[in-house]
């Protein structure tokens, strides 16, 4: 059907639901890496710099992106058609992620009003494509609108609609967010888009699987740490670090080669070096999570507040400062050891303490500590 001519119907209610996959050729390049990375929400220039930082070879490495290439950042359009170039000319595959399906929201005419809500909520391609050509969901039939969109962006729409939900290695399997079983993957396309805490569910596989969907530091409870998490028992890599998602996320690379494995990471965040150290003693840390930032105020004194978290089962003090931040879901008590001459990732100024990342993980430091003379380019809570 010539979807750029004319309207499309919407998709029919018995629309098919199963998990599309695609099975890859072995990799037989000799010193060729398998490298797969998640989650780029339209960062192009962090999605450059990684693939700098890993070394990535075109037409030598294989690239697997495992979904949500677009929505959510910066430079959604730019970044997917450069990923439609290197597919063109590389060993690159992709995997629908579930932000990637608002390009076949658009496509069909599907589920037009949760379409119109979603895009203008959040950084979107879709804007984007509808910003170039003039265009507003606010002041227009969503349904001509779509068509608007399909007569000038039928290549890229039709690129992220046709991917495939999982793909399968000779080695690895993997999928946007969770796969039911090694046979057929699962019965919905929706429960390997969007299936939640996939680690923490009770499947194990004979072979790796990988994915993405959710941020690997809403796994953990000690420290909030952005590195990708892999459960030997269950065979199961989990790679997103929260790129945009969260103000001190990172995109991750994971490297495979020759029974190793390797990764590689970038932020956004600003750097800067440490010019005193510090060594903190014993400590009992913990960290609070997106999916469990509930919390009630119990007391106030001074510039602090006295916060109770359900999940954690436990009474907290917080500065003022970075509770109003509204970042809550990245609190932490760690306190970061540092030694003199380090470069670390400035988070949060928030009075004379710094929220920092060393290595993927947050942590606290006094600012006398570090090199303030760029201060003017770190956040600051007041």
């Amino acid at each position: 059907m010539a979807v750029g001519s004319r309207r499309l119907p919407p998709v029919p209610a018995a629309m098919n639901r199963s998990v599309v996959v695609r099975r890859l050729p072995v990799l037989d390049r000799p010193g060729a890496r398998e490298i797969v990375i998640s989650d780029i929400h339209g960062t192009l220039s962090l999605y450059r710099r990684l693939l700098a930082e890993c070394g990535y070879r075109h037409g030598t490495d294989r690239l697997i992106l495992a979904g949500d290439l677009v929505e959510k950042g910066p430079e959604n359009l730019a970044l997917l058609r450069y990923v439609m170039e290197q597919v063109k000319t590389g060993d690159v595959w992709c995997l629908m992620g579930n932000c990637d399906f608002t390009a076949k929201n658009v496509l069909f005419s599907y589920r037009l009003s949760f379409l119109k809500s979603v895009i203008t909520s959040r950084q979107s391609l879709i804007m984007e494509m509808a910003d170039s050509l003039g265009i507003s969901p606010e002041t227009m039939d969503m349904d001509a609108f779509c068509q608007q969109l399909r007569q000038a962006y039928l290549p890229e729409l039709s690129f992220l609609a046709d991917l495939p939900h999982v793909l399968v290695s000779p080695e690895r399997i993997y999928a946007h967010a969770a796969i039911m079983n090694e046979t057929d993957f699962g019965s919905d396309f929706r429960e390997v888009m969007t299936t939640p805490f996939f680690l923490h569910t009770d499947q194990s596989f004979s072979r790796p699987v990988i994915v993405g969907h959710m941020p690997v530091s809403e796994y953990r409870s000690r420290t909030i740490d952005f590195q990708p998490v892999f459960d030997p028992a269950r065979n199961i890599w989990s790679i997103d670090g929260g790129n945009v998602v969260k103000r001190s996320g990172q995109l991750n690379a994971l490297l495979f080669q020759e029974g190793t494995v390797t990764t590689a990471s970038v932020d956004a965040l600003p750097r800067t070096t440490v010019i005193q150290s510090c060594r903190p003693g014993v400590q009992i840390p913990f960290a609070m999570s997106w999916n469990h930032r509930e919390i009630t105020i119990e007391d106030h004194a001074g510039s602090q507040t006295l916060v109770h978290s359900l999940w954690l089962r436990r009474s907290f003090w917080v500065p003022d400062a970075f509770l109003e931040s509204g970042n809550v879901s990245e609190y932490t008590n760690y306190r970061m050891p540092v030694e003199q001459g380090e470069q670390v990732s400035v988070v949060l100024i928030c009075q004379d303490q710094a929220l920092i990342k060393k290595h993927s993980v947050l942590g606290w430091v006094e600012t006398a500590c570090l090199d303030m003379t760029g201060s003017g380019s770190w956040d600051t809570a007041s």
